[in-house]
């Protein structure tokens, strides 16, 4: 039943896995905790009516925990940003709508409170001095909580295409405000590193194009939303430090903490 391995990321690999399915295998340093609360949130999170990938068990395999999904035929964004660029724009558009239907529904009750997460996370936060950690902290307490379903990691590798957009992954499901998540997303689109499997070319042009593409998805966000990007922008420096405790690239490490540095000057 196990087939080829088809998808790779930090926590898991992809498989085909009979038919019609695929089976998201963990990596051995994954606590099985955490695959536990991705099915219960998939699950949750699908019967919601949410576009994403019906989860239908939870198995483990050669030792190894993972989740059986359905199988969604088309490529992620980033792999569409690849084939066929003079569609990112519209992709970007269509994604802001995608994340903005996310966040009409409330969130699971079991999933994490989003800013008591960010305050852990940035307590741990390496290259950050023990004063900055204060300030951030200090900022981070007086943005408005929320309850609303976030994703916590809403960027183009994790959204399917095929006649329609899926959104995968919800091992970073919080109840929280979509501000905040919004916020997540802009870090990512506009400082984040691009997965090593990209193209040279998805490389090249999205350095030359994340700028545009950022705010096609931005404006797109606060027209359907009625935000302000007075509503987000104060979200950019928690979100930032907090994003420091994960297994990023040095060189994109620094570049967060400089970004950090700049709002925590302003």
């Amino acid at each position: 039943m196990q087939g080829k391995v088809i998808g790779q990321g930090r926590t898991a690999e992809v498989l085909e896995y009979g038919e019609g399915k695929i089976l998201k295998l963990y990596r051995d340093d994954v606590p099985e905790e955490y695959v536990d609360l991705e099915f219960r949130f998939s699950k949750w999170v699908y019967e919601q009516g949410v576009a994403t990938p019906q989860p239908h068990e939870r198995v483990v395999v050669e030792g190894r925990p993972g989740i059986v999904y359905q199988q969604i035929a088309g490529p992620t964004l980033l792999q569409q940003m690849n084939r066929k660029p003079w569609l990112n724009f519209s992709g970007f558009k269509q994604m802001a709508g995608l994340h903005y239907s996310l966040h009409q529904l409330e969130g699971m009750g079991e999933a994490g409170a989003q800013k008591k997460q960010l305050e852990h996370q940035i307590i741990a936060a390496p290259m950050l001095a023990t004063e900055e950690k204060t300030q951030i902290l200090s900022r981070l307490a007086e943005l408005p909580d929320g309850e609303k379903l976030c994703h916590g990691d809403f960027h183009p590798d994790n959204i399917l295409m095929d006649d329609k957009l899926w959104v995968i992954d919800w091992m970073t499901g919080v109840r929280g405000n979509p501000a905040a998540d919004v916020a997540r997303s802009v870090i990512m689109f506009s400082i984040g590193a691009l997965p090593e499997r990209a193209s040279m070319f998805t490389k090249g042009f999205l350095g030359f194009a994340r700028k545009r593409l950022t705010a096609q998805y931005v404006r797109r966000y606060l027209k359907l939303s009625g935000m302000t990007l007075a509503d987000i922008n104060p979200w950019i420096l928690p979100v930032a430090a907090a994003r420091l405790v994960e297994g990023l690239p040095v060189p994109e490490k620094e570049l967060l903490v400089r970004e950090i540095r700049r709002h925590l000057r302003a």
